[in-house]
Formats: structure tokens, C-alpha cells, sequence
């Protein structure tokens, strides 16, 4: 009996496979997978654990205490996350965070994140997701804003779909997660250093295209407008340099252009590799240009391959770049020399059937004497434990030991607490 599912599985995989070299993939079938108990990976998921979640696969059996299946005429999903923390460092907490959602309380509670969403699953080729969101700053002041509202058109011919709207931009593999989806309580350095406090975001369209291949190759452009980050900047200190390294951020209402090359590819039913590049390209706020460029790469075992449970270990890294001028702070007719930045991280996850979850994760960031970017060093181990298996509720202790060739070492403990309601988002 046991040896059913995993021919079930398989077969659906293959059919999977088959369907991609056709160019039919159907970008849902995640979604269908999980209704029906199969564990398939998806290019276009921001879930953040290794596994994607299940669903019972009866729409008249809604779970309301999870959201699983919840629905309006089994069109509209609705979901719901709260993410709060508790915790302290040895300095002025602001000083050590980068991120809009890091926490920012020394030795009080910080309210990370609200977040209300909504996923429409219309037909086979219109979707759509909006999601509000906020968190409150250092004056206690709750800011939300739409983070994304997109309609996505899928399936279409040659393999393509479009979505249009305001979007997290498939840049690498973090810049698409929501706070909920995090893997560590705060944002790593390399993404607030080379995309911003926030996720690289556009207002426009991302074309995706997966190619005719035996594996998942995917590429994504989008070409938009860089949006207003009124209210959302929450940088590092810098010192009064000769270039502004905020300015280097790409300009609110610029035209911007970002490219996304992903490749997934299944070994077997329990080893997967992922890797791929990508590159942002736009005016800055100084009004010079600014160039970004990443690498990315993912590798993710289960126990049990396709079937639920089991233990699971995943490893992902990524290496970002950029290269860029700024107007002169202290000489305005001499022109702006380039200014470059690098960054990188890697994170590894260990997950027990017990639905604990260990993680140690390594960043680096550059410093820069121009623009008074600081060299960064910071480990972080980490223990997660999710309190069922739709992993809707999830407490997490986290150590951040950070090493600033400016201030020196610095230690922060954190205590985490989230609370998730609702099935898996349109992506």
C-alpha cells in the first residue's frame, strides 16, 4: 500500500515534466497538488518552508481554524499573518536593523508585521493577489501599504504568463517573500544593502516564460516604475561621506528593468537543485545610474521525496553586486566616481518529523570608505518550532552575533511569535 502514493506521485511528476517540455505548464499546479495531498515544488511558490503546505482537496470541508480550503465560491482565498518579537541587543536595536520589518525594540516587543491578503484562483487563465500590510516603526507609527497588487494571466501560448500591477520582483530567492515567509526573524544584509529596506518592487509588467526544457527553466522580465518609499526607509547609519549610499536605491517613479533567470531541477523524487542569475537595471535617486547583479542557489533533501513528512535539509545562498554613481556631497562640479558594493549569505535549515526546525545562517556585507557603508559580519543560529503541520503557528529563537568594522561586535537574542490563517498565496 505503501508503494501506491509514491507511484502516484511519480506519475504526476512525470506528467509534469511532460507537460513543461509541451509548454503547458499550468502555473497552479501547486495549488491542485496540494488539494491533493502531493508535495510538488513550484518556481512561482513563496512559501518558505522546504515542503509546501497540504490541503485536505475538499472545498466543502473548509479548516477554519487553519484558513485551509477557505474560500468564497472556491474563486477567492483569504489570508491573515501576524508576526511579532521579542527580544534584546547589546546597542541601540535600530542601529543593527536594515530591514522595514526587522526588528527594532531593545528590550521591548516589536509588532513586525499585519498582513491581510487575498488570492484569486478565477479559471485556468486569470489570477490575481492583493495583499495590505505594515509594521510599526521607532515613533509607534502603523504605516500600511499595499506591498503588492497584481492579475496575473497564466497559461498562455509558447509558455508564457504575465502579470500586471505592483510586484515583488523575481530577483533571485528572498525578494519575493513576505515577512511571513521568512526563514530568520530579520531580512538579510545583502538584500536591504543592494535592493533596499523593503523588496525590490515595480509597478508595470513581469513577463515569465518557461522554457521547453526536460527541467524548469524559467526567465522573468519586468519593466515598471520603481514606487514611492514614503514612509519605508529604515536604512543604516552612514557618516557624512562624499557620496550618499541611500542615493544609490533606484529612484521612486523611475523606469526600471529587472531580469530573473531560474533553473529547478529534480535529481530524484528526494534531491533538488536550484540556481539561476539575475540583474536590475535603473536611474537612482541621485539620477545617475544604478546596476545590480545576483547569483542564487538552493539545494533542498526530503526524507520521503514526494510524500508528506520525514525530515528535510535545505541549503541556499546568494551573492549580489552593484555598481553605481551618486551625486558629490562635498564637490557638485566634479563628476561622481563608480561606487561598487558586494554582499552574500548562506542559509541552512535542518527539519525533524517533530516539526522542529534548526538553522545556522552566515552573511557578509562590504564596506565602502566613499559612502560610509560599514564591512558587516553577522552568524545567526536559529530553532523553529511549528505548532501543527499547515505550520499556521510558529515560535522561533534566534542569536544574532554582528561584527561592524565601525562599532565593533554586537549581540542580539530574539524571540519570535507568528500566527498564519489561510492556504497558499498566488505567486
Amino acid at each position: 500500500m505503501r508503494k501506491l502514493p509514491l507511484l502516484i506521485a511519480a506519475t504526476l511528476f512525470s506528467l509534469r515534466l511532460s507537460a513543461q517540455a509541451q509548454t503547458q505548464t499550468s502555473t497552479s499546479a501547486q495549488f491542485d497538488s496540494q488539494r491533493q495531498q502531493q508535495y510538488q515544488y513550484s518556481t512561482f511558490s513563496a512559501m518558505s518552508a522546504p515542503v509546501v503546505l497540504p490541503m485536505d482537496g475538499k472545498v466543502d470541508k473548509a479548516d477554519w481554524l487553519t484558513g485551509m480550503d477557505v474560500s468564497l465560491w472556491d474563486k477567492i482565498f483569504p489570508h491573515a499573518h501576524l508576526d511579532t518579537v521579542y527580544g534584546t541587543s547589546s546597542v541601540d536595536q535600530e542601529e543593527l536593523a536594515v530591514g522595514h520589518h526587522d526588528p527594532i525594540r531593545r528590550d521591548g516587543v516589536t509588532l513586525q508585521n499585519i498582513e491581510f491578503s487575498l488570492s484569486g484562483r478565477l479559471d485556468k487563465h486569470n489570477e490575481f493577489f492583493v495583499t495590505l500590510a505594515g509594521a510599526v516603526d521607532g515613533d509607534d507609527h502603523f504605516d500600511p501599504i499595499f506591498e503588492e497588487a497584481f492579475w496575473k494571466f497564466k497559461n498562455l501560448p509558447g509558455g508564457f504568463e504575465l502579470r500586471l500591477g505592483r510586484v515583488y520582483n523575481r530577483f533571485g530567492i528572498q525578494n519575493t517573500y513576505h515577512p511571513h515567509g521568512f526563514d530568520w526573524v530579520d531580512q538579510y544584509l545583502v538584500n536591504t544593502r543592494m535592493l533596499g529596506d523593503d523588496s525590490l518592487t515595480t509597478l508595470g509588467a513581469e513577463l515569465t516564460w518557461l522554457a521547453p526544457l526536460p527541467w524548469t527553466s524559467q526567465f522573468d522580465l519586468a519593466i515598471g516604475r520603481a514606487p514611492s518609499h514614503d514612509g519605508h526607509h529604515h536604512h543604516e547609519d552612514e557618516e557624512e561621506t562624499r557620496y550618499a549610499a541611500d542615493e544609490s536605491y533606484f529612484g521612486d517613479d523611475d523606469l526600471l528593468y529587472v531580469l530573473n533567470w531560474t533553473n529547478v531541477m529534480n535529481y530524484n523524487d528526494f534531491h533538488q537543485f536550484r540556481a539561476g542569475m539575475s540583474g536590475a537595471w535603473g536611474d537612482n535617486l541621485s539620477g545617475y545610474r544604478t546596476s545590480v547583479y545576483g547569483a542564487h542557489f538552493e539545494y533542498q533533501w526530503r526524507e520521503n521525496g514526494f510524500e508528506s513528512g520525514g525530515r528535510y535539509f535545505r541549503l541556499r545562498s546568494e551573492a549580489m553586486t552593484n555598481r553605481f554613481r551618486v551625486e558629490d556631497e562635498i564637490d557638485d562640479t566634479r563628476s561622481p566616481e563608480a561606487q561598487q558594493d558586494f554582499g552574500c549569505y548562506l542559509s541552512a535549515l535542518y527539519g525533524l518529523p517533530n516539526n522542529l526546525e534548526i538553522g545556522l545562517r552566515g552573511e557578509f556585507a562590504s564596506g565602502n570608505s566613499e559612502t560610509g557603508r560599514d564591512s558587516r559580519f553577522r552568524v545567526s543560529p536559529g530553532l523553529t518550532w511549528y505548532a501543527n503541520q499547515a505550520r499556521t503557528m510558529r515560535f522561533r529563537l534566534q542569536y544574532n552575533y554582528d561584527n561592524s568594522n565601525t562599532r565593533g561586535e554586537d549581540h542580539a537574542v530574539w524571540a519570535q511569535f507568528s500566527l498564519a490563517w489561510g492556504g497558499p498565496e498566488v505567486r
